[in-house]
């Protein structure tokens, strides 16, 4: 039972990601940390408890890279420029 629940949590965070419905980066960014937090936290744990802090955890780490980063060229070992995420 435990896992039907973690699963149906997982893929209702899933839905929500794709839907479109977030209107920043950090907003999009966090909710895929969120859901990716929460299934290796429920995989890792076998419990509720694990996808809960993994998903949390994952949603802050997705909302601070979200917010912290910004589009800009970049150049690869090869020396061609493309564009990319810069930390900033």
């Amino acid at each position: 039972m435990r896992r039907a629940a973690t699963a149906a949590l997982v893929c209702m965070i899933g839905a929500a990601a794709v839907s479109g419905c977030m209107a920043t980066r950090a907003e999009r960014l966090a909710v895929v940390g969120g859901a990716t937090g929460a299934t290796v936290g429920a995989v890792a744990s076998k419990s509720v408890g694990g996808a809960v802090i993994g998903g949390t955890a994952g949603a802050v780490a997705g909302y601070a890279i979200g917010k912290n980063t910004y589009r800009c060229w970049r150049t690869n070992i090869f020396g061609k420029r493309y564009r990319g995420w810069c930390i900033g």
